[in-house]
């Protein structure tokens, strides 16, 4: 049956790849719409978090707007894949704008380890694309599904843009290495993890776990964390900012060392977000290790 879904999903992307532009984002955009329409238990969770964080100053106008958006930019994600598999260089640098590349120029200069964190937003697939093509080659952690041809199709079509693929499971052997040799490595660190996994941070004015994997990395080898994300923006285009570095910690106190290391990591992904809040992944539970409640008294109000 996998087989015949997988043949089905080439298919797909193939209609779409043979598609005018035009054509193949009006479409990804009713898909989007549709979300917005159907997905009820979805819009309740974003709606959630956005009075949860901004303590319910949002009117229900903006709310409306940025549950709207969410599901745009999550299709998004999905279209700058496939489109990416035929961009060119120089389509890739017209679309995509970078300010302060030079703080990545410099380290990868003076060959600092480096680890760049990001958070889900804007246009990921594009922040990948042109990182991995015209300033330095990662290695990005992913999370494995269960469908192995899909996970197969997504890892060629990231990679050939220069990436190294890594999933979760068992990555940390293969980030030590790549530290090691001093190559840079990437993590997206705004999602909900459990207490054992992570560091207790202030995280938009909230209490939440944070994935510690950065924080060890950067104390165990003096590697410069660098904030950077992409903005979306008018007509398909982009800004990618890049952030200044968090420089190593590295005392003898390595509990004290990996807290600090890990509020200046949320600080870092807070701002980022509070520049433009509609383009974060609002869908998330990001806030269930501390306050489940609101997310149940959310799903009890049918």
């Amino acid at each position: 049956m996998k087989k015949i879904v997988y043949k089905i999903f080439l298919f797909v992307v193939f209609i779409l790849r043979k598609l005018p532009q035009s054509v193949r984002r009006s479409f990804f955009r009713f898909v989007a719409y549709c979300g917005y329409l159907f997905a009820k238990n979805t819009n309740k969770i974003i709606k959630t978090n956005l009075n949860f964080v901004f303590n319910n100053s949002l009117s229900n106008d903006e709310i409306k707007s940025i549950q709207k958006y969410s599901y745009f930019n999550m299709v998004l994600w999905v279209q700058s894949l496939i489109e990416n598999l035929d961009v060119t260089d120089d389509e890739l640098k017209r679309t995509v704008k970078i300010e302060n590349e030079e703080i990545l120029l410099n380290l990868k200069k003076e060959n600092k380890p480096i680890i760049l964190i990001s958070a889900h937003f804007g246009n990921m697939e594009m922040l990948s694309c042109y990182i991995n093509k015209f300033i330095i080659p990662l290695h990005q952690v992913a999370r494995e599904s269960n469908f192995s041809e899909i996970d197969e199709f997504i890892v060629k079509a990231r990679e050939a843009s220069g990436s190294k693929i890594v999933f979760k499971d068992g990555a940390l052997k293969k980030l030590v290495k790549a530290m090691l040799k001093k190559e840079a490595v990437s993590l997206i660190i705004d999602q909900n993890i459990n207490a054992r996994d992570g560091e207790e941070v202030e995280f938009l004015g909230k209490k939440a776990y944070q994935s510690s994997s950065s924080a060890n990395l950067a104390r165990k080898f003096d590697a410069y964390i660098v904030p950077l994300a992409i903005f979306n923006q008018e007509n398909y285009t982009y800004k990618i900012k890049i952030y200044e570095p968090i420089i190593p910690i590295k005392t003898e106190n390595e509990k004290e060392d990996l807290k600090k290391i890990s509020q200046l990591e949320a600080n870092a992904i807070s701002a980022i977000i509070y520049e433009d809040k509609k383009q974060w992944f609002w869908p998330h539970k990001r806030f269930k290790s501390h306050y489940r409640e609101i997310y149940e008294k959310n799903s009890n109000n049918k």
